[in-house]
């Protein structure tokens, strides 16, 4: 990884993001209507994709109680040739009594497989290219102003291609070839949060339930739970600790394309994404967020986890640990950040993550 190479980067995109603020910030002084849009050209790097470079936009607006609503999205390519394009809203109405959200996703990707487990060695590494394309839809009621409740639906197809005939993928695996997956489920939401994308204090606890079954029209019939608590602590000023727990379970024939899994720009950085995975991943992160200057941010994080093919066979003795630090660079008034993240493993080497917004 040239060094030189990841500091102008950052130079540039420090200079880009003060400037953006700057210009956003004035903007916002002179028109009080509250609706923005926001676009960004981003440049990001990260071991599962290299040096990428691409557009991000978002369209934010505020409803009732000061909530802010968007939708967000980004068009990337990577020095990998893996090429993604990411819509997801987050829209409340008017009357802020519902919310809904979800995401279309388009992946081309060329990646890696480990295996499934928490004990896989680096040698079984094993090459692939995966196209995917998934569609989450959910719709929420607001309830007591901070309590959500409702339905979601998710389509899913993977086509893998590319892979060796003789190593594992060719075994057996499931989600191999073409796959649909379709599913209905539940999900309840508490948010009391004061800002959604960089939060000074407040908490964010989310379960979500989906059932994918053959009744409706899934190739694969398996269930998926998960389990998202987020508490963030204002210490003093500026400084704010936060703090995620993460459970996902799953049980069923689950494609290996989205089992349970550690690692990437979210969870446990600093260990390739999917490095390891099963039917179960449960992690613990904390963050410690302070001021370097008015549009400038540092962060030092730390997190472990593990990998079991059931909940009661996770074992802590057994977890993977990472930590790391970082900056932020805030680029509109409702605190959207670029990141950049430096993060170490027992892989005994830095990986580095330059995207954007927060892990959690």
């Amino acid at each position: 990884m040239n060094a030189k190479l990841i500091g102008l980067t950052l130079i540039l995109l420090l200079n880009y993001g003060l400037s953006k603020a700057h210009v956003v910030d004035s903007m916002i002084e002179r028109n009080q209507s509250q609706r923005y849009f926001v676009f960004v050209p981003v440049a990001f790097y990260g071991e599962e994709t290299s040096w990428g470079g691409g557009v991000s936009g978002g369209y934010y607006f505020r409803c009732k109680d000061n909530k802010v609503s968007s939708i967000q999205g980004t068009m990337a390519y990577t020095l990998k040739n893996q090429a993604s394009l990411w819509i997801s809203p987050k829209i409340y109405t008017s009357d802020r009594e519902h919310f809904y959200s979800g995401h279309i996703k388009v992946n081309h990707f060329p990646n890696k497989f480990f295996g499934v487990g928490r004990n896989t060695p680096d040698s079984l590494e094993e090459k692939y290219i995966s196209d995917d394309y998934s569609i989450l839809l959910q719709h929420q009621r607001v309830m007591f102003g901070v309590f959500m409740a409702g339905l979601q639906a998710q389509f899913n197809y993977f086509r893998t291609s590319d892979y060796s005939p003789t190593q594992v993928l060719s075994a057996g695996v499931t989600g191999v070839n073409e796959k649909l997956t379709s599913g209905l489920g539940v999900l309840i939401t508490w948010e009391n949060r004061e800002n959604l994308y960089y939060p000074s204090f407040g908490e964010f606890y989310k379960a979500s339930l989906m059932v994918y079954s053959k009744i409706f029209g899934s190739d694969l019939n398996f269930t998926r739970l998960t389990l998202d608590l987020r508490n963030y602590y204002n210490i003093y000023k500026e400084h704010v600790f936060a703090m995620q727990v993460l459970a996902d379970l799953a049980w069923g024939h689950v494609p290996f394309q989205i089992m349970p899994m550690m690692g990437g720009s979210d969870v446990m950085r600093g260990y390739f994404q999917g490095r390891y995975r099963d039917k179960t991943m449960a992690c613990v992160q904390g963050e410690y967020r302070f001021p370097i200057y008015n549009w400038l941010k540092g962060t030092i994080f730390s997190s472990v986890g593990d990998v079991a093919s059931t909940f009661d066979k996770l074992d802590i003795t057994k977890s993977k640990v990472a930590y790391g630090a970082g900056v932020r660079v805030r680029v509109n008034p409702i605190k959207v950040n670029l990141r950049f993240d430096a993060a170490y493993s027992d892989r005994k080497e830095f990986a580095y993550y330059l995207t954007v917004t927060e892990a959690f």
